[in-house]
């Protein structure tokens, strides 16, 4: 047969086309059309492609288990016979294509199903969208709001939606609930046994079964490490353990795990197995003894071999992409990246930031733009709207910039490799509060003197807002055990931080209303999403909080970012689904009441980051970044692990 092609004509007359092709690709003499591995022919068998001409003239039968046994042994021993009488063939070349994300997504991180044929991703809204590589189709599915993430037969995908774990099928269809979430979403992972792992935030990770129930936690925060979150849950081939993000308000401590889905909180390993602060992923190799744990460093995906016996890595990591985009603008969270178990990887590039800061009036119409192109995370203006403050990134540090507006000038505010973020004005204009890594500091515009500290604790903690009477400051407070929450810091006196009283677990971005009455703020404990709510403030003689009158939902759908109006007649807010601005009319007199939620014009403010636009104190004028170019493409590489071994 090395010399000759076999006389085909010699099979039995009854051998089903199928076989008659496997075995032809098997003993055929031009090795290029020859079958290269045996994997070829157990899916050529178990997907059989009917000859239409054979089926017409032979009578419709099954065929028995011992007959396709058999042509199955034939085919092994043609082509084993093959393969050693010869060199094996060279592994396939990698090789690459792109996919261009929809021009109107503002998030588009992708997600690989299991079996390479389908990709997930982000698309404008809010929505989940499937794209299926064999067609080029691309479906929108529903609404979610945050990473998705697909079972091991890559029919289901699971994703989050109003505080609830949902999965829908890929091709369609409406949404089952498995569960509710106990926190933010912290993505999830699901296993061959129907198990599904997810993240809590804050809270640890929970397991529960995909046909639904209550969530179990199996890991706890430790608080030596100062860990603020556990996420980005990823199962190992066994389906009993994965591996998983533990970080830490110590970013140098943040690192991947090994975690079981059997193990309870304090049996959990404290072992890291590599220092990250994004979020894992495991792929096969060809070998079932080994596999790769891919995870991102300082920009760059990396894939280190990983005993699937021994639950560890070995050998050295190796660069797979360079630029790689992250959730995180660098500085941690979880990569653009996913890949098969059948050796496809997808990733998307970090687009070069090129967010153009640009005025909008009520009807949505650009007025003009302001400063260079650059990334734009978080943005205030001054009181009296002369000038802009905003977190610049510069790798994994963030800085402080003023832009004058009248003059289009920026000057850097503050220094230094840590994070500043949240600028927040006093109500003169002459100072800025600003989070820097996880505590609070006060500089004066002027620069005449450095920053110093005004709050300094273990939680992360965020500035929202300066009474305009120069009193009291708002904050909110992220704590594993009361997660998410308002807190006022006084300005005067003993400077003793209280909590604002609120009977909802989870709230945040909360604001001062112009007259320092009322605060405005988000939750979403009662209804499962975000709501904005207003309630009255007031301090005590004790120096404490006085408890709220009342309590007003202003919002009636998904709502972030509030912001009151100069006079305080009317309250903004931004639908994080579809970017719509919202106003509601305001009265305090002789009693609060507000209106119906109406939309600012068309004005739609998109962007990926929460409390990156602003408003002028007359409502008249809107402040946001627009990105100048589309989302960068899809990277999609067959055979990646094949440029590993170069």
């Amino acid at each position: 047969m090395l010399k000759l092609d076999p006389d085909w004509d010699a099979l039995p007359a009854e051998t089903p086309a199928s076989i008659r092709k496997l075995v032809r690709r098997c003993l055929t003499k031009d090795r290029k059309q020859r079958l290269q591995a045996i994997g070829e022919a157990r899916i050529a068998l178990e997907n059989p492609e009917r000859d239409e001409s054979v089926a017409a003239s032979a009578p419709s039968r099954s065929r028995p288990g011992w007959v396709v046994a058999a042509m199955f042994g034939v085919a092994l021993a043609a082509l084993s016979l093959i393969h050693f009488r010869e060199k094996p063939p060279a592994l396939a070349a990698p090789v690459r294509f792109q996919i261009p994300a929809p021009g109107n997504s503002t998030i588009t991180f992708p997600f690989l199903s299991p079996d390479g044929r389908k990709l997930a991703f982000f698309g404008a809204g809010g929505r989940l969208w499937v794209h299926f590589l064999e067609s080029g189709e691309s479906r929108d599915l529903t609404a979610t709001n945050g990473t998705p993430f697909w079972s091991p037969d890559s029919r289901f995908i699971g994703f989050p939606l109003q505080n609830k774990l949902k999965k829908i099928e890929a091709t369609g269809g409406p949404s089952q609930t498995v569960s509710d979430l106990p926190g933010s979403w912290g993505a999830g992972a699901w296993n061959q046994d129907d198990v599904i792992v997810f993240g809590a935030i804050p809270g640890g990770l929970f397991r529960v079964p995909a046909s639904g129930g209550v969530p179990v936690q199996i890991t706890a925060f430790d608080p030596a490490r100062q860990e603020r979150s556990h996420y980005w849950p990823f199962f190992l081939p066994d389906g009993r353990h994965f591996v998983y993000i533990r970080a830490s308000n110590d970013t140098e401590k943040s690192a991947i795990y090994l975690g079981s889905v059997d193990a309870k909180p304090e049996q959990q390993s404290s072992k890291p197995l590599v220092a990250s602060n994004w979020g894992p992923e495991y792929a096969p190799s060809a070998d079932p003894s080994t596999g790769y744990l891919l995870f991102m460093r300082e920009g760059t995906l990396m894939a280190q071999p990983f005993d699937n016996r021994r639950m560890e890595l070995k050998g050295q990591a190796a660069p797979v992409a360079d630029e790689v985009s992250d959730s995180g603008g660098g500085t941690g969270g979880f990569g653009a990246f996913s890949a098969s178990t059948n050796d496809v990887l997808v990733f998307q590039r970090g687009a070069t930031p090129d967010q153009q800061l640009t005025w909008y009036d009520r009807e949505g119409k650009v007025l003009g733009t302001i400063g260079e192109p650059g990334d734009y995370p978080g943005l205030a203006l001054s009181p009296d709207g002369t000038r802009l403050a905003w977190s610049k990134r510069s790798g994994r540090a963030s800085n402080i910039w003023l832009l004058d507006l009248s003059r289009g000038t920026s000057t850097r505010f503050t220094f230094g490799s840590a994070k500043d973020t949240d600028p927040v004005w006093s109500p003169d204009g002459s100072r800025i509060v600003f989070t820097s890594d996880n505590d609070l500091y006060q500089k004066p515009v002027s620069g005449v003197k450095d920053a110093e500290v005004l709050l300094k604790s273990s939680e992360v903690k965020h500035a929202t807002s300066w009474s305009r009477d120069g009193r009291f400051l708002l904050y909110t407070m992220i704590h594993p055990k009361t997660k998410e929450s308002i807190w006022v810091l006084p300005l005067e006196g003993d400077k003793k931080p209280v909590p604002f009283p609120i009977t909802e677990l989870r709230a945040s971005q909360a604001r001062f209303s112009p007259d320092g009455h009322w605060v405005a703020y988000i939750s979403p404990q009662e209804s499962g999403r975000p709501e904005v709510y207003v309630r009255s403030f007031s301090m005590n003689s004790a120096g404490t909080a006085s408890e709220a009158s009342g309590k007003w939902q202003i919002s009636n759908g998904f709502a972030v970012d509030p912001r009151w109006s100069g006079d305080g007649r009317e309250l903004y807010y931004r639908s994080p689904l579809d970017g719509k601005v919202m106003a509601v009319e305001i009265a305090t007199n002789p009693v609060f009441r507000h209106g119906k939620p109406q939309p600012v014009g068309p004005l739609v403010l998109q962007g990926p980051y929460s409390g990156a636009w602003d408003s002028t104190a007359d409502g008249r004028r809107f402040l946001a970044p627009a990105a100048k170019s589309g989302p960068e493409p899809f990277t999609v590489v067959l055979n990646w692990q094949t440029g590993l071994r170069k």
